[in-house]
């Protein structure tokens, strides 16, 4: 069982998904029913609903011209949402159960540009872990942005869009996928790291983790040697495949030198108690500009 320091007592950090469905090729049908009994929920808000048949938005909130953010140091639990995306495409299915893991470039575009004018800084997750673990100076309003798996789409249609707005994100990859078809290679990752983006692990083949004891190393502590020695990055970060845990793949991916992890959730306020299931945002196709405002800790102008 994983015990978790925090500021004046040990308590036990026992998280499990909140919200399957990191979807994959591989995996087409989704995840399969956990393990029971060998983990407990932990406690967060509900998930946001999600309006239908609501208009894209039109325009946005027009910006004021507002003062260079005034950066802080801050520590322990930190205010921060981690956004989720998968493919930054146009879904080929629109109704499809597959269609939530697609966001369509224009949509993607005015995500990015909402969080613009609301005073958002991206920062790598790395000084996020930095900022829980010991401290560190935080803008007024920082958020991480993560994509899962690896997408091609992700470096044509989501880089380019967040590179004009000065943003940064964290992509967790599958390692046996770069350079498939449809995914990125080698070339456009370091190409990404290289403007300040981060790399972390996906796994290896992206299996349900908690009904593969035998292969976790193979899928965490291999993945993360390959993609360092590959990519010429530290790989210090690891995404659960579908959000799946149970203690003996947390306690894995803390041996295996990862300083911490990413899931699932609605949280966007993590702090060392959750440093191995940092809760992510899934942004879903078709979440219009309500709803989006309402994944989040803050919007409208600082």
């Amino acid at each position: 069982m994983l015990i978790v320091r925090t500021y004046k007592s040990l308590f036990i950090l026992l998280v499990i998904l909140l919200i399957s469905g990191c979807h994959l090729p591989y995996d087409p049908v989704g995840p399969a029913s956990l393990p029971t009994g060998t983990f407990t929920l932990l406690s967060v808000s509900s998930t946001p609903v999600l309006p239908t048949d609501t208009p894209r938005p039109t325009s946005l909130p027009t910006a004021t011209i507002t003062p260079t953010p005034v950066w802080v140091f801050q520590s322990g639990m930190i205010t921060c949402p981690i956004l989720l995306y998968h493919r930054i495409e146009e879904p080929p299915v629109p109704n499809s159960s597959a269609a939530r893991y697609y966001t369509s470039p224009a949509d993607f575009e005015w995500q990015m540009q909402a969080l613009k004018d609301w005073g958002y800084t991206t920062i790598p997750i790395s000084l996020l872990v930095e900022a829980i673990m010991q401290g560190a100076v935080l803008p007024p309003r920082p958020i991480v942005i993560s994509f899962d798996d690896g997408y091609e789409t992700v470096f044509e249609n989501a880089y380019p869009t967040m590179q004009a707005r000065g943003f940064i994100g964290v992509m967790y990859i599958i390692e046996t996928a770069v350079g498939a078809q449809g995914y990125m290679d080698i070339a456009q990752l370091q190409t990404m790291t290289g403007d300040g983006w981060e790399i972390g692990s996906h796994s290896m083949t992206h299996p349900h983790l908690p009904a593969v004891h035998d292969q976790i190393n193979y899928e965490a502590g291999q993945s993360k040697i390959r993609l360092q020695s590959e990519i010429g990055v530290n790989v210090e970060t690891f995404a659960y495949p579908y959000g799946e845990i149970d203690t003996f793949v947390v306690d894995k991916v803390a041996e295996y030198g990862y300083l911490a992890a990413v899931g699932l959730g609605t949280q966007y306020v993590n702090d060392l108690g959750t440093l191995y299931y940092l809760s992510r945002i899934e942004v879903q196709n078709g979440t219009d500009l309500v709803a989006f405002a309402a994944l989040l800790p803050w919007s409208g102008q600082p």
